[in-house]
């Protein structure tokens, strides 16, 4: 089995993704829409959608036609954002291997490769916003998933 190199938390990938559909939307989506799309549980994706709310980047409406909306425009909500509130504030200077709180070398083998990678990644989130991850990807390539639409999203297609 192979690891992942960096990781990031299921709850972040899921806010991340999941603000992405809202975005490229551009409607209120159900968290069972979304869940289906991101095929994970709704009842996960719900709980990592209320710290969304509750960071005021989505508004959460009840009811028949309910689910989340973005509360902000894209290109006034940061992958950061949506990090932070689902993380809180990262810290690149912590430990990002295991023995780095008892190593026994004065300068640690992997040098300074593994925080100078934290903040590249972090400087990415904070300078991406909804918006411009829209403008990487068309409709096609950001509502389709093993060749099948992923979410429906009447306001992309043309």
């Amino acid at each position: 089995m192979l690891g992942s190199v960096i990781a990031i938390s299921e709850a972040v990938s899921l806010g991340v993704h999941g603000m992405g559909l809202l975005a490229a939307s551009g409607r209120r989506l159900s968290a069972r829409d979304m869940a289906q799309a991101l095929g994970v549980s709704e009842a996960h994706l719900t709980k990592v959608f209320q710290r969304l709310a509750r960071a005021g980047l989505v508004r959460s409406v009840r009811g028949v036609g309910g689910g989340f909306e973005l509360k902000l425009a894209p290109a006034d909500i940061s992958l950061m954002a949506v990090y932070k509130a689902i993380e809180g504030i990262p810290d690149p200077s912590a430990a990002l291997c295991s023995c780095c709180a008892q190593c026994p070398f004065r300068r640690c083998i992997f040098d300074t490769v593994l925080e100078e990678s934290a903040r590249h990644f972090l400087k990415y989130l904070s300078e991406t916003t909804l918006d411009t991850v829209l403008l990487k990807f068309d409709a096609g390539e950001l509502f389709s998933r093993n060749g099948r639409e992923a979410c429906p999203a009447p306001a992309l297609q043309q």
